[in-house]
């Protein structure tokens, strides 16, 4: 239950109208939501056809003037009805609407209530009993204007927030400065109450402001309120449905005026954390906060502490449970493997879920239970190929022969099982990526292109493994002809037959000039430049092949990671350039330089590495 109280020092702010709305969209959101109307002067919950009970009641006055009398506090079940707009909103009003309603509510002495009457326990029993009787999700307390006796039972005792609405002037800015600076003591003993505070701007004219007039007073409020976040601000709104106590969030909800209440209620919901929807917005500004590396970043210890307390509210909520744990695991606290067992058996049996917790034991040397994991991921049949991959590589030397056969991988559509096993090859995961790769090309139901182009990668990696008799075949697969080849394969089968014979053949070099010339040609970046300057040496233009060299290394600066096809595998920017280099002395007539593919087989580029240096591990290269 969390209780949220809306005050203005100043009517004609729209504070009770707020409330409403704020209301029916909780509620609209599965939300439980207990209206309790504490402005007991001027009450105005129940002039909203849409909030009005079902039947008339007695209300807080009432209940307050029998405990008075009995020195018993009621059954509050007896002085709150459901609303007519919604079942899950709940009234209690200020009274019984009767004569005697101003008589009753004048009789009661608010000081020797809590002097005399114990009324501090008084208002404790009856939160007790709003929560016993009706499970609120949220109790949105509309308070009295100015300085009161019962302002501070709404703005103090009663609440975890309250929702601060003023017109931006002076007389306003005078009154809140008090009233604000009483909610932030309760914060020191003997209570210690921490309130939440949230700054609303109500009734603004939506005028030009072209003196800065509502920019400076605006600075003003939050220089002399001392809050920093920026206001959110409910513009006046001129409608006649206004008259008729129309609660916009139901009667419009495409209004201007209805879509801001929206924020206003995301804005509190955003700080309750045993909401669930306020827990992962926690998730979400802690991960951000970590991202930019903020300094109000928590250290571990209490990050974890915070953590824990949220699961503590949310033990049955997978989803919640998931994304604590995947903020936990992502900042290598030891929590992170607990929280997700406890998603998972919450219900929150997903491949992400798997996944974390696969980082998370594969992070404690818990290499089986990683693999488990993994093999998890790979049993859904609706996984995203950067998932599969990350899945993967969780495997360690402990993946299944038979691997490229799981739901996950088959389930992709060609072009997705060809660019994931691109993937698996760039990090290393080249039997993978082969075995996924021979099954395309030997599945009937595949189209011809999609056959060809499995070839073409899988040609790719056996370069890259020195496998050159094999690639030649692939890429000569149906007797597909040099001047027939795409500019890849022309450039792919240069190279095998380079490795398989030790010798440079210009045909496929020359068709590779060819579709160049013609615009047959991906957009240009390092590889490609690096591609088309082997092919100019090959061919005999040293000159053109030195300026595809220097564009080369222009076009690295921008990637940081490169297909390098000096070694056939994914290399960093310095590698990439240290092969520029060597190329670039071939190409000036030194003999001695070869790739080095030619040379000895491929090691795999640790991914570890790649993000010690912040490179994201899905990168496109």
């Amino acid at each position: 239950m969390y209780i949220n109280t809306f005050y203005s020092f100043k009517g004609g702010v729209g504070r009770t109208m707020a409330l409403a709305n704020v209301a029916v969209h909780l509620a609209r959101r599965g939300r439980r939501v207990l209206l309790v109307d504490f402005d007991l002067e001027a009450p105005g919950l129940d002039t909203f056809p849409a909030l009005r009970p079902e039947k008339a009641l007695r209300g807080l006055v009432d209940y307050v003037a029998e405990y008075l009398e009995t020195d018993q506090a009621p059954d509050v079940r007896e002085f709150v009805g459901e609303s007519l707009a919604d079942d899950n909103l709940l009234v209690m009003p200020s009274g019984a609407m009767v004569r005697g309603y101003a008589t009753s509510f004048g009789r009661i002495d608010w000081g020797a209530l809590y002097a005399e009457r114990e009324g501090y326990l008084f208002f404790e029993d009856l939160k007790a009993q709003w929560r016993e009787a009706f499970s609120p999700d949220y109790v949105l307390v509309d308070s009295r204007t100015g300085f009161t006796d019962t302002g501070g039972i709404c703005t103090r005792q009663l609440p975890d927030a309250v929702t601060v609405l003023f017109f931006p002037n002076e007389q306003n800015l005078r009154g809140l400065a008090k009233v604000v600076a009483d909610v932030r003591s309760e914060v020191e003993p003997p209570r210690e109450k921490s309130i939440e505070l949230h700054f609303v701007m109500s009734n603004v004219p939506d005028l030009d402001d072209e003196d800065d007039i509502l920019i400076r007073m605006k600075e003003r409020f939050q220089h002399e309120l001392a809050f920093d976040d920026e206001p959110l601000i409910v513009h006046r709104y001129d409608s006649l449905s206004l008259l008729n106590q129309s609660v916009f969030a139901l009667d419009r909800p495409r209004s201007r005026l209805a879509r801001e209440y929206a924020r206003l209620a995301d804005m509190i919901v955003r700080r309750n954390l045993a909401d669930p929807d306020g827990a992962k917005q926690f998730v979400r500004e802690r991960w951000r906060l970590g991202r930019f590396r903020d300094e109000r970043v928590e250290t571990g210890s209490s990050l974890a502490k915070e953590i824990g307390r949220i699961a503590a509210l949310h033990g049955k909520d997978g989803e919640v449970l998931f994304r604590l744990g995947e903020l936990a695991e992502r900042r290598e606290l030891q929590i992170a493997e607990s929280l997700l067992d406890k998603a998972i058996d919450a219900g929150y049996r997903k491949p992400e879920s798997y996944l974390e917790r696969a980082r998370a034991r594969a992070k404690a040397g818990d290499e089986a239970g990683a693999s488990d994991d993994a093999l998890a991921v790979l049993d859904f049949d609706d996984v995203p190929g950067h998932v599969v991959t990350q899945a993967i590589r969780l495997f360690g030397r402990r993946a299944p022969a038979d691997i490229h056969e799981a739901p996950a991988i088959i389930s992709l559509s060609p072009d997705d099982q060809i660019d994931l096993a691109e993937s698996l090859a760039r990090l290393g995961e080249g039997a993978i990526s082969d075995a996924v790769l021979r099954c395309l090309i030997e599945d009937d139901d595949c189209t011809p292109d999609e056959r060809a182009n499995a070839a073409s990668q899988l040609a790719l990696n056996c370069i890259g493994f020195r496998r050159f008799a094999e690639a030649i075949e692939l890429l000569g697969r149906e007797e597909r002809m040099i001047d027939k080849m795409g500019i890849q394969d022309a450039f792919n089968y240069g190279m095998a037959v380079w490795g398989n014979s030790c010798k440079v053949e210009k045909v496929p070099f020359e068709r590779v000039l060819e579709l160049h010339a013609m615009g047959r040609a991906p957009e240009p970046d390092a590889n490609y430049e690096q591609c088309l300057a082997v092919a100019n040496w090959a061919t005999g233009h040293p000159e053109v092949a030195f300026e595809h060299a220097r564009r080369a290394r222009e076009e690295a600066e921008s990637e940081a990671l490169i297909f390098s096809c000096w070694q056939y595998r994914v290399v960093r920017r310095s590698e990439f350039i240290a092969d520029m280099k060597a190329v670039q002395a071939l190409i000036g007539g030194d003999e001695r330089q070869m790739p080095k593919f030619l040379a000895a087989s491929q090691t795999e580029l640790p991914l570890t590495s790649a993000e010690e240096k912040g490179v994201d591990e899905d990168v496109e290269v």
